[in-house]
């Protein structure tokens, strides 16, 4: 296993310049494994806020209900979800809202309310109301995921984040990523200054943990231990190819729940990618302009990497670019 020198020199640089204020990195590689932390994350074992990079597991826990009950697949979320009826919500299947093609873009202060007030306000919501039409790809950041979060609850007859944590992470070995509990606090900057902000919540902005169980959630998946090798590939096999992201404003592919390799696009330009040099077949996801966690076949390697210290856009899609092409560079 590579000592990756140089890319932990540029994290610790980066907390020298004040560009981040803390890190962890893990690297799982040909069945070694290599993890470091640094500035205010003090041990590689630090549970952190992965934000939206904690959807796949989400997605993870839909796909293995489907597995027992596959007759869902094309039914309107209203079957399950009765509230929707008659709804514009309602009518959205499992793969609209995995693939981010509901032409819905609902923040995550609009379902902080009661479920049942949230039912209701998803029964009225309609894609006009976020400047988007119907069925438009446009990334939604919490929206669906509190969806997917109910038509758990419903299938399992079970807490969504009791089903993810138990039935699907811990019994997989992977007991170390939740849903709830302590994490290092998230820091923003805003007005040149650091300042602590909400860690995120939900089934889709909610998981916490290590670098290192996140890198094994990938590592896992790919041994098929969480998913049926029918699952699996259809879980990465395109639903969403060559559709411009209302939200990213650059073309994304996306499979259920997962990113897939979008560098035909634009290897310099594509947001939450995994590298300009990534393989075809890689996949993952980030998190909220702060980390990105991801397994790449070809090369024989999963990692996650999480920068506390959240900044635009335009600022975090360089410098992530740059060390997971750092980190590329020493591992092959």
């Amino acid at each position: 296993m590579p000592d990756l020198v140089r890319t932990r020199a540029l994290l610790e640089q980066g907390v020298g310049e004040n560009r981040w204020t803390g890190y962890t990195l893990a690297v799982r590689f040909r069945a070694g494994l290599e993890s470091f932390s640094g500035g205010d994350v003090p041990d590689p074992t630090s549970p952190v806020p992965w934000y939206s990079a904690g959807k796949p597991v989400t997605a993870v826990g839909v796909l293995r209900i489907l597995e027992s009950a596959p007759h869902f697949w094309e039914q309107p979320i209203a079957q399950t979800l009765p509230e929707l009826a008659g709804s514009y919500a309602g009518a959205l299947t499992l793969g609209a809202i995995l693939s981010h093609q509901t032409g819905l873009r609902i923040p995550e202060t609009s379902l902080r309310a009661p479920p049942g007030k949230t039912f209701s306000y998803f029964a009225t919501v309609q894609p006009s109301d976020f400047q988007l039409h119907s069925g438009q790809a446009a990334y939604d950041p919490a929206g669906g995921w509190w969806l997917l979060g109910q038509w758990i609850e419903r299938h399992s007859g079970k807490p969504w984040q009791q089903f993810l944590e138990k039935d699907v992470l811990t019994t997989a070995g992977l007991g170390g990523l939740r849903f709830a509990g302590e994490s290092v606090p998230m820091k923003e900057r805003r007005a040149g200054k650091w300042v602590e902000v909400d860690r995120g919540s939900g089934p889709g902005a909610g998981l916490t943990g290590s670098a290192t169980d996140l890198a094994l959630f990938y590592e896992t998946l790919l041994q098929g231990r969480l998913l049926s090798r029918s699952s699996l590939d259809r879980m990465l096999r395109p639903e969403r190819h060559g559709k411009t992201d209302a939200t990213f404003g650059h073309i994304v592919d996306f499979g259920l729940g997962m990113i897939l390799n979008s560098n035909r696009y634009g290897a310099a330009t594509v947001p939450y990618g995994f590298g300009t040099f990534a393989g075809e077949k890689s996949f993952g996801h980030g998190g909220a302009r702060s980390s990105i966690a991801f397994a790449d076949p070809q090369f024989a390697f999963s990692a996650a990497l999480f920068l506390n210290g959240r900044v635009p856009e335009t600022e975090h899609q360089p410098r992530m670019r740059n060390l997971l092409d750092l980190l590329r560079s020493e591992l092959v």
